[in-house]
């Protein structure tokens, strides 16, 4: 049935970076369950190393979505620090009010059984359980400059803040140059540095 999904939804493509990790990292380039009970919350976050991913609903029940545009994550991320919980491993749920007064747009939609969300690239989230369902869910790399760039800048900052990144970036990134023709200049540009920056810290 996946199969059915566009190429750029699919859990394995050629075009999606996840596919050239070399290993299975599990819920990322593998579907995973989520099984909810009513009222159960996913807390706030952005995807590893802010990559896409696909989340359908089986059903029974309904989920609603709350969504922030990538954009507005620096302030999400002092809303946190000031709340004394850590943005990239505790666990946090918005308060709207605070959001719109600091004139962040949300995105705030029901997912009923059947439906698909797709979350862009570092777009932050939270999802509440409105009835009992069964979720599907998996991470997408779509190969675009946005996409590398803002996956790039995760892995760099995780290693400031002392955070594993699940996604070996540099591994990938020589995987990639290796096997796909990339066609995007910017996305070409980006790549080759990343890899010449590599080079120079083997020696």
């Amino acid at each position: 049935e996946l199969l059915k999904l566009p190429a750029f939804m699919r859990v394995s493509s050629t075009g999606n970076m996840l596919s050239h990790v070399g290993h299975t990292i599990l819920g990322m380039n593998t579907v995973q369950l989520y099984m909810k009970v009513p009222g159960s919350c996913t807390p706030g976050h952005q995807e590893n190393n802010n990559f896409c991913s696909v989340n359908i609903n089986i059903g029974p029940g309904d989920c609603e979505w709350f969504a922030v545009h990538e954009h507005y994550w620096e302030t999400i991320s002092g809303f946190c620090d000031r709340h004394g919980v850590d943005y990239l491993t505790g666990s946090w749920w918005p308060i709207l009010e605070d959001l719109y007064r600091s004139n962040i747009p949300v995105y705030r939609f029901v997912q009923r059984p059947g439906d698909l969300v797709w979350i862009n690239a570092g777009t932050v989230h939270w999802v509440q359980a409105t009835g009992w369902c069964n979720n599907i869910a998996w991470n997408v790399g779509p190969l675009t400059a946005y996409q590398y760039q803002l996956a790039l800048e995760r892995y760099e900052w995780n290693e400031v803040k002392n955070v594993k990144s699940i996604v070996p970036m540099i591994h990938v990134s020589w995987n990639v140059a290796r096997t796909v023709k990339i066609s995007d200049p910017d996305l070409y540009k980006m790549i080759k540095y990343c890899l010449l920056q590599s080079i120079k810290h083997c020696q």
